[in-house]
């Protein structure tokens, strides 16, 4: 889905991909996808394996009688099995339990995402640093994504310097919205 204003993804016609676009594929480089699309797939492996068309609102209330009207997700399809989301999931908790997304630790919940590191374009010497998260991870209630575009630091170190503000924000963005979700602590 393509909300107004958002733009679409590039990727290779099949036919052009050669062995080179395809190794270079395989970890996130030559295509684009925006950042609700992004968010739309790991939502789909937070939701056992649904792709769920992604929303704004989850209902409305009219203003004048106070009906509340509750807006039903919508399941597009099956991207993968419960079991392999399962498995995703246990691997983006080990990211964060041990890996470099540690910083993104919330004391009482468990915690999975992925940290993310890219160049903007063909030799422009900037970058993009991100973190894309789920909690909790056993049965996620929130996906998060943090980006940070072009982060500087002390004698260039882009992706130290980034990842330590990503994960004071991406703390703070968890902490926060896990209480106003009220789901229980572990």
């Amino acid at each position: 889905m393509i909300f107004l204003g958002e733009a679409g993804s590039i990727f290779f016609k099949e036919e052009k991909v050669g062995p080179v676009e395809l190794a270079t594929i395989s970890f996130g480089q030559r295509f684009e996808v925006t950042p609700i699309q992004l968010v739309t797939a790991v939502a789909s492996i937070a939701n056992g394996g649904n792709l769920v068309t992604p929303r704004i609102i989850t209902a409305t209330i009219d203003s004048e009688t106070g009906e509340r009207k509750e807006i039903e997700p919508i399941i597009k399809s099956q991207t993968m099995s419960e079991e392999n989301a399962r498995k995703i999931r246990d691997m983006m908790g080990s990211v964060v339990a041990e890996g470099t997304g540690k910083g993104a630790k919330v004391e009482g919940y468990t915690v999975g995402g992925k940290t993310g590191t890219s160049e903007d374009g063909v030799k422009t010497n900037k970058y993009i640093t991100s973190f894309l998260g789920l909690a909790p991870t056993e049965d996620p209630e929130i996906v998060i994504l943090v980006v940070l575009y072009n982060p500087t630091g002390e004698g260039g170190h882009h992706v130290r310097i980034s990842l330590l503000q990503l994960e004071k924000i991406e703390v703070y963005i968890f902490d926060k919205t896990l209480e106003i979700s009220e789901i229980q602590k572990i």
